[in-house]
């Protein structure tokens, strides 16, 4: 198994830089091998070898729980949006590191939003906003109300886990 710490263009991530995502080798199954499959996840190698002795590289799993988001359309149907579509409209947005966005109301997300330059968030913004009111409209939702959090993205409290995407209600139908 070959585990590629990669950067958003699918470059290696240096030790001590935490990873866009994971890609994952797995040749054992010679019926099925794995190549290069996008885990999802964000992981540290650490620039120091670990203090148990052990030869391999040291990693912190920063991980990722994601979660369908359901919206009312305006027929009153349910649209269940996957995270992934979500994530990777925003990725394409320049001068973004991070993010998380948060369904907090049956038509309202609010995007929490970390730029790749400091202080820059004000900058990135609207160009975050324009893509993600673009592919919500595109999915037939355009009275979605997308909002920028004042707070940074963190981690979540209880799991430890980085999670871009999820939402704070019930499920809709």
């Amino acid at each position: 198994m070959i585990l590629e710490p990669v950067d958003r263009s699918y470059q290696p991530t240096p030790p001590g830089e935490i990873s866009h995502t994971v890609l994952l080798t797995n040749l054992a199954n010679r019926v099925q091998p794995i190549l290069r499959y996008d885990l999802g996840d964000r992981v540290l190698v650490s620039p120091e070898r670990c203090p148990c002795g052990s030869r391999l590289p040291a990693i912190r799993v920063e991980g990722r729980t994601d979660e369908i988001l359901a919206f009312s359309t305006p027929g009153g149907g349910t649209l269940r949006l996957s995270p992934r579509p979500v994530v990777s409209t925003i990725n394409k947005a320049p001068g973004v590191h991070r993010f998380q966005v948060i369904q907090t109301g049956p038509a309202r997300l609010v995007v929490r939003l970390q730029a790749v330059t400091p202080g820059d968030e004000g900058a990135v913004w609207p160009g975050v906003r324009e893509r993600l009111q673009a592919y919500l409209r595109h999915q037939g939702l355009p009275d979605v109300v997308v909002e920028r959090a004042l707070e940074p993205p963190a981690l979540d409290p209880l799991s430890g886990k980085f999670r871009q995407v999820w939402s704070e209600l019930r499920p809709i139908g």
